[in-house]
This record gives C-alpha cells, structure tokens and sequence, in this order.
C-alpha cells in the first residue's frame, strides 16, 4: 500500500481507512477503538482527529485521521508478524514524512537568511563600485591609495598592495661594472652602502635574485643604474 503516511495541517498523519486495510480489520472496529481511546484521556484527543470520506456508494462515511502518537497507542494490540511487519513500514514512513516537513519548514528560513547576504553583499558591491569611481578620478595619488585600500578591506578585509611595474631590463653587477668604470664586486659594495638588493630571495623595483649556479645573483634594474649614477658617489 502506498501514502501509508501523508501530510495534513502541517504533520505527519495516517487514517483509519489505511490502518483497517493494512491490518486487515473492520474499519468500524479501528473506529470504535481510536473513539475509545479518546473517551479515556484527554489528553489523547488532540492525536485523532475526526474527518468523513465519499464510499464507492457515493455516500458520507465517517473516518479518523491519527499522528504517529494516535497511530502507536491504537496499533499497541496489533499482533502477529505480519502487524509487526506493518508497524514497522508505518514507522518508516512517519520517519520520512516527518523530515520532509521538518525540511520545508527550515527552507524558508535558509531562503530568508541568504536573501539578507545576498542583499548585504550586494550593498557592499555598490559602495565599492562608487568608491572606486571617486578614487579613480582623484589626482593625489595618496589619497587615492587610501581609498582603494579602505575598498579592499570592506571587500574582503585585506589591502590593496600597489602593483610593482615590472622592469624590461636586467644588468649583471659586471655589466654595470662596465658602465662605471670599475668591476662587479665593486658594483655590490656600492649596492650593498645604497641598500638596493632586498632579502634572498625577494626582489623590489632595483632587481630581482636569480640562482647562478650553487649562488644567488642579484639583476639590476635601470632604477638601480639611475640610483648608483644619482648617489654613487656619495658612498665611495
């Protein structure tokens, strides 16, 4: 038998009609038993709940719709392995129709909290979208600088690093050597006393490390050669 267990008024139910045909009883008995457990406590009255269906003789007969709790008092005397059998897939499917109330009635309320980020995010991408545009069009490049970092941490809490425009152009300390009028160590002592090469094995607008062999060799860049030309002199 299928829909042994269906949803009404928001829960999990079955009927008399169902129960009478899976256990194989006299509709008018599981009636008159489901009424006789309601006459003995009133606290059982609110797991029936009386309802009518149409007979294949088109006439109004009576019914009892019952939730789980109805469903185990009345089924308690149901016995053999066969009712046993039955009790179980009536368990079975409580269990299901439950969860799947209990899942419809959570979605909402998932719907609505997404809803909210959505909105919140959303916001936010506005804001920082007219930000930008105000930022762009700012001519102190300071200033400008703060407010893309304030959009970055609003974004995604982390500032924006100002891009690093990538040389073209590499020199070994022996070319410079050349260019000087001295040679490669020479050209480290003076790097080293204008403090242009970064950390091994980081790199900056100077140059950049690159492994020669078993050692690191620091490239120079033409602000290097721009530096050493300006200060070099300074630091002989």
């Amino acid at each position: 038998m299928n829909n042994l267990v269906i949803m009404k008024d928001r829960q999990a139910v079955t009927d008399s009609l169902k129960v009478a045909e899976s256990f194989e009883k006299e509709h008018r008995n599981v009636l008159k038993r489901a009424r006789n457990l309601t006459a003995q406590n009133g606290a059982v009255e609110k797991m029936f709940f009386e309802s009518t269906y149409i007979n294949q003789q088109c006439h109004e007969q009576p019914m009892i719709y019952m939730n789980r709790d109805g469903f185990t008092l009345l089924a308690m005397s149901f016995t053999g392995k066969k009712a046993l059998d039955f009790k179980l897939k009536y368990i079975q499917a409580f269990n299901k129709m439950e969860q799947q109330i209990r899942n419809q009635s959570e979605r909402p309320k998932l719907m609505q909290k997404e809803r909210i980020e959505i909105s919140r995010q959303n916001a936010e991408t506005r804001k920082a979208s007219l930000l930008y545009r105000v930022a762009k069009s700012m001519k102190d490049t300071k200033k400008q600088q703060e407010l893309l970092t304030q959009i970055a941490n609003d974004l995604i809490g982390e500032p924006v690093k100002e891009k690093q425009p990538e040389p073209k152009n590499f020199h070994t300390a022996n070319e410079l050597g050349k260019m000087f009028g001295t040679n490669g160590w020479g050209v480290e002592q003076m790097a080293q006393k204008l403090k242009l090469q970064a950390p091994v094995p980081e790199s900056n607008r100077f140059g950049k490390w690159i492994q020669n062999g078993d050692f690191p060799e620091w490239l120079y860049t033409d602000a290097a050669i721009q530096q050493i030309e300006q200060y070099g002199f300074l630091v002989k």
